[in-house]
């Protein structure tokens, strides 16, 4: 009998083809949109580690109602919604966005006579978040501005988070700290599995956070294949001894000469901890006029971590002049500057819960609302509100004929940041710190969340 190899070795090809389809679909994620889950059918799949959708369900569905145009001569796919006109080729790295270009990390195919993109690069190139929930093996989209709340915890919270519990999406637990080397200790002690199982309870995401302060340390640490490998295992470690669905990274002070360095680290812990875990990056805020060396590469920072938190606070901190600690205007610069260079769905808006308390005997100490009431019972305080920042400030002297000055923030002036992270579709807040007693702050997100 004679044998047709070229007909075999379709029929092997095929069936190759067929069993990792089957594999990848054999745990199929569940997908939701805006908090109400969906059918698909055909059903996501994993491949490459990515969560590809059949494009229509998500373009076409109810909460979008966009439409998709397909031009099976180019085999191009085009699709315009959510104010957005996205256009791409079957198979192809790279799709166009209201002219722009970007790259898929997993390009377009067809599976079941029907077009695959990634689940990811698709909500945010409309501007949508996506989540995972690795214990419901679930996708979140969301649509709705602003919604993400992604709170610092660090040493005693009292009841500030027990009362306040309702606003928070994620905490990040501010609970380590790290050296050149990559050890990971615990900075303070505390009830770790009492406080994950009550924010737990709350269906609130909980993040393990790290922090290094020190430039030559981090030096250290970076630029060592080794120590990075040290450093990404004991957090892996700690992810999934205690569950967290994240880890969030806190490195400041870095070299400008260490930036890719740092990148690289952030690259491959986000490749250890998998789409199921989430990496978020602290940042310092910067403006286009800004000059200071940094090592931060902001755009690839925004292409690895699935959030960054910019931290856009102290423009007057507690070596520099009085004045407002995060003056509006330039709030706004920054917003522009970092939506420039990372996707506005990444980005998570930091806002201060304390300020600083300047005095002409040349000193200045960090203030928070507890400290600031103290001051008005014990001196006689004088409100005021500045309207070229949008930031109120206080004056007292004291008993030492020290004039004083106070900046920090109020109901009225963290409002006017949140419209603007709203209006600017940012992914949505962070603050520093549950404890602070900063409930201005709380007033803000009971009228906005």
């Amino acid at each position: 009998m004679k044998i047709n190899w070229k007909y075999s070795l379709v029929l092997v090809l095929f069936s190759i083809l067929v069993f990792t389809f089957n594999a990848q679909a054999s745990t199929n994620p569940s997908i939701s949109i805006n908090g109400e889950l969906r059918t698909l059918s055909p059903p996501a799949v994993i491949k490459n580690d990515r969560t590809m959708v059949p494009v229509r369900f998500v373009i076409e569905d109810e909460a979008l109602k966009g439409q998709v145009y397909w031009d099976g001569k180019q085999q191009k796919v085009a699709m315009d919604c959510q104010g957005k006109y996205i256009e791409f080729f079957i198979g192809s790295s790279s799709a166009r966005v209201d002219g722009k270009i970007l790259k898929f990390d997993t390009a377009p195919y067809i599976y079941q006579d029907r077009t695959y993109v990634p689940l990811r690069f698709l909500v945010e190139a409309l501007g949508a978040s996506v989540s995972w929930d690795s214990r419901a093996c679930r996708v979140n989209i969301q649509f709705d501005n602003c919604s993400q709340v992604f709170a610092y915890y660090y040493y005693s919270s009292g009841p500030e988070l027990t009362d306040n519990i309702k606003y928070f999406t994620d905490i990040a637990f501010r609970w380590y700290e790290t050296d050149g080397e990559g050890h990971l200790n615990f900075e303070y002690e505390d009830d770790y599995q009492t406080v994950l199982d009550f924010v737990r309870g709350h269906d609130v995401k909980t993040h393990a956070s790290v922090v290094l302060m020190d430039s030559s340390k981090l030096h250290q640490l970076l630029s060592s294949s080794q120590n990075r490998k040290m450093l990404i295992g004991n957090l892996l470690d700690h992810v999934n001894k205690y569950g967290y669905d994240g880890v969030n990274i806190d490195f400041e002070f870095i070299n400008a000469s260490d930036a890719a360095y740092f990148t690289t680290f952030l690259k491959e812990l986000k490749a250890s901890l998998g789409e199921n875990k989430e990496l978020s990056v602290a940042v310092f805020a910067r403006t286009e006029s800004d000059q200071w060396a940094t090592g931060y590469d902001y755009a690839r920072i925004g292409e690895i971590a699935d959030q960054v938190v910019v931290m856009a606070y102290d423009y007057h901190y507690q070596t520099s002049s009085a004045g407002a600690v995060a003056p509006l205007w330039w709030v706004q610069k920054v917003v522009d500057y970092m939506s420039a260079k990372i996707p506005a769905q990444k980005i998570l808006m930091g806002m201060a819960t304390y300020g600083y308390d300047w005095s002409s005997n040349g000193s200045a100490q960090t203030i928070t609302a507890q400290k600031l009431a103290v001051i008005q019972k014990e001196y006689q305080v004088t409100e005021h509100f500045d309207s070229q920042s949008m930031s109120p400030y206080y004056t007292y002297w004291d008993e030492y004929k020290n004039y004083h000055e106070i900046w920090m923030e109020n109901e009225r002036s963290l409002s006017s940041k949140y419209d603007e992270v709203s209006s600017a579709r940012l992914r949505g807040i962070s603050f520093w710190r549950i404890g602070n007693g900063f409930y201005d702050l709380y007033e803000v997100l009971k009228k906005n969340v």
